[in-house]
């Protein structure tokens, strides 16, 4: 029996009650307590992955959010890396191919593909900018407004507001791990790891579009037909516990 396809969009959930097989994908004490504490024990300098549209935006303003404090870099074929520099809630300083300050980020946020990754505690060697990230973000906006170009990798509306992320729910992995689990035993997690490499994302930044293929790259590691139709029930109702769609067939 093949996995199903993908999640619908946000907004048709239904609520799980109980959940599936007695037990609340939202209760998951031990596996989630055990990732959030790793995260904030310093797992930052883990966080890497592929770009998209949109991505660096959201990066800068999760990192800021977790007032982390280091060096963001960022490389696509055919360009030499960038690289942005954060203290807690402020970017310090931004450079790339000679270029410095907003300037080299609008120069990055044209990027729609390559790498980025995070270190932790790397100190900009000179302060180019030193503003909130958002507002170095609303900043690019405005510049990019005012050329008549697109402002969406900015993370802003034509209006100037900042446009709600569309990165996925932060309960949603560690409730797809409990469902892998509870079916697979320990190597589930494995398999989550495994499935978001696959997708090329990391499990903090997935986008709510990757969701779908995200489930499906978990399934097909169960080679049980009978196992994997268990995680796919058990994934829809975490799904639908955070608010999304049910699992199409």
């Amino acid at each position: 029996m093949s996995a199903r396809a993908r999640a619908g969009g946000r907004g048709g959930g239904r609520p799980i009650g109980a959940g599936v097989g007695g037990a609340r994908p939202g209760r998951m004490p031990t596996m989630r307590a055990r990732l959030g504490a790793a995260w904030h024990a310093g797992e930052v300098n883990a966080l890497q992955g592929n770009l998209g549209p949109g991505i660096l935006s959201h990066l800068l303003q999760y990192l800021a959010m977790q007032h982390a404090v280091g060096r963001l870099s960022v490389s696509s074929n055919g360009h030499l890396p960038g690289h942005v520099f954060l203290m807690g809630t402020r970017v310090t300083h931004i450079e790339v191919a000679g270029l410095q300050g907003i300037a080299a980020l609008d120069e990055m946020m044209g990027w729609e593909h390559g790498r980025f990754a995070f270190q932790v505690g790397l100190t900009a060697p000179l302060a180019t900018v030193d503003q909130p990230v958002q507002e170095v973000l609303l900043s690019l906006a405005i510049e990019r407004d005012t050329r008549g170009e697109s402002v969406k990798a900015t993370g802003f509306g034509q209006n100037g507001a900042l446009d709600a992320t569309e990165l996925i729910d932060p309960g949603v992995v560690p409730g797809l791990v409990w469902a892998a689990v509870s079916v697979g035993g320990p190597i589930g997690e494995i398999f989550v790891d495994e499935a978001c490499d696959a997708i090329g994302h990391h499990p903090r930044l997935i986008p709510e579009d990757q969701v779908g293929a995200l489930v499906q790259e978990i399934a097909r590691r169960f080679r049980s037909g009978v196992v994997r139709e268990d995680f796919l029930t058990r994934a829809e109702a975490v799904l639908a516990h955070h608010g999304y769609g049910r699992v199409e067939e």
